[in-house]
């Protein structure tokens, strides 16, 4: 077991909590809401700030690639453009007739 001492103590840890609900019920419970109600939501906003800023950080140093366009892809985008054309035609002659 490489980790013992994590190990040991998170079972301490959670001895003395379960021992202090045991021994002192009503403190143990406004503990547990007052952590509840304030410590759990004041992690999740520290962690989504830490979040953010770690994105923003990360956001600035993207690579953009631009692609200049061969004549294979400029071919093509005329096509398009051709068939657009010819789609309007064929909606306005469905259109009047």
């Amino acid at each position: 077991m490489k980790n013992w001492v994590k190990h040991l103590g998170t079972f301490v840890a959670g001895g003395s909590l379960v021992g202090a609900a045991y021994f002192i019920p009503e403190e143990s419970f406004l503990a547990f809401i007052t952590g509840w109600l304030f410590l759990i939501p004041a992690a999740v906003v520290i962690f989504l700030g830490y979040g953010l800023t770690k994105y923003m950080k990360y956001k600035k140093n993207r690579i953009t690639v631009s692609i200049k366009p061969t004549e294979a892809v400029k071919a093509i985008a005329r096509r398009e453009v051709e068939l657009q054309r010819e789609k309007q035609l064929l909606l306005e002659e469905l259109r009047k007739g």
